[in-house]
């Protein structure tokens, strides 16, 4: 609750989970920050197998959420890695940006608004975040920063002959709750396609600054769309048609059965969601599971089914789990659509995730694979075959469950 401005949280007791806090020390678990009137406040260390105590988190998270103001593309610039016109179609283009927080600053998260073109690859201090393939569509994310040292970095593929570029804003949210935007411009610094360049460590003394193009709006781009920010408006146009490595196009024959597909998704420390949307298709059927539960299934690869749910409570740890089946040797494909309605302190973002080679797969339906304790860690990567509208399923439409 708040009076006269400040902060008052209630602590209950050890039958919801919650563990005595004291103000500064060292999280043992899950931990949330808090930034009121420039003080930090590590609120509740809480056991998450705890309905309860997750859902006092996730509403506290919820009431002090959405205080930064809209990000978007109005003071972004396209870049590059030169000013070619025309780039060849498998070019690579590899980004990056440090962030030094102002002296006595410290940074805690980041919403990042990004589009590229053709594909992106986004991470942050090393870790994957996040891929799109629209350039028309920015997808938006929500990431934990380290207190002192952050590292923005960004591949981008251009799929044919075609001018290439990357466009992001990001807002830096401080400990005492002052925000920072940071635009793509001749500040990143750019190269070709370069090893371990996302790595923290990575010296990126030798690249170049990179090249602007132009602004958001300026041809041959418009300025790309904002993420979705209610289910209803949810799309596949980002995502990939995969399956397994039986297929080496998306005309290829698969042969009949079916095959597992595993998605795990793992929010920040500090975030937590309870309620999504999917959008799903396969050819030629599916049974989605979400964290264990059975959403729904399919049998008519015409059309893709867009699903909400809720989680049996807040989380920050999300499995999407797929039973596809290809009845006849033909082609087979999966794709899909995930949004999460996120909470955190900083960020309150309807978070997307598709389809791409980041999801596993296996040959059999193994007993309690759609568990969110399932170990898939031996199951190969997903074959991508291609993008939204590739042959033979061409831009299914999509339908409410």
């Amino acid at each position: 609750m708040e009076v006269a401005g400040k902060l008052m949280v209630s602590a209950f007791g050890p039958s919801l989970g919650i563990k005595t806090f004291t103000p500064h020390a060292k999280p043992q678990h899950i931990s949330s920050t808090m930034a009121l009137k420039g003080r930090v406040f590590h609120l509740l260390q809480f056991t998450v197998s705890n309905p309860l105590a997750a859902a006092l988190l996730y509403g506290l998270l919820a009431l002090y959420a959405g205080s930064a103001a809209a990000l978007d593309f109005s003071n972004s610039k396209w870049i590059w890695i030169d000013n070619s016109e025309n780039v060849p179609a498998g070019a690579i283009g590899d980004f990056r940006y440090d962030l030094t927080p102002p002296a006595g600053q410290i940074a805690s998260s980041a919403e990042i608004l990004i589009a590229a073109d053709n594909n992106y690859t986004l991470f942050v201090n090393g870790e994957y975040i996040g891929s799109g393939n629209n350039w028309e569509q920015g997808q938006a994310y929500c990431v934990t920063l380290d207190p002192e040292c952050n590292v923005f970095a960004v591949e981008v593929h251009n799929r044919i002959q075609s001018p290439a570029a990357l466009i992001s804003a990001i807002q830096v949210t401080y400990t005492d709750t002052t925000t920072e935007t940071i635009v793509t411009d001749s500040t990143w610094r750019a190269n070709g396609p370069t090893p371990g360049f996302q790595a923290p460590g990575y010296s990126d003394a030798g690249w170049l600054s990179a090249v602007v193009l132009g602004n958001a709006n300026s041809p041959p781009w418009i300025t790309p769309s904002t993420p979705p920010t209610s289910g209803s408006s949810l799309t596949i146009s980002n995502s990939y048609w995969i399956w397994t490595n039986e297929v080496t196009s998306p005309t290829s024959n698969a042969p009949a059965g079916h095959r597992a597909f595993r998605k795990t998704i793992n929010l920040p420390i500090g975030q937590l969601a309870s309620t999504g949307t999917i959008v799903i298709d396969a050819d030629n059927a599916y049974t989605l599971y979400i964290n264990g539960n059975l959403i729904g299934s399919s049998g008519d690869w015409e059309v893709a089914q867009r699903w909400t749910f809720t989680l049996d409570s807040p989380t920050d740890n999300i499995v999407i789990a797929v039973d596809a089946t290809n009845t006849i040797p033909s082609p087979a494909g999966l794709i899909a659509a995930i949004a999460l309605d996120v909470e955190s302190c900083y960020c309150s973002t309807y978070d997307t995730y598709i389809t791409d080679s980041s999801w596993k797969y296996s040959l059999t339906v193994p007993p309690g694979f759609q568990q969110p304790f399932y170990n898939d860690a031996d199951w190969p990567n997903a074959f991508v075959e291609g993008t939204y509208g590739v042959q033979p399923w061409g831009t299914p439409p999509i339908v409410n469950a």
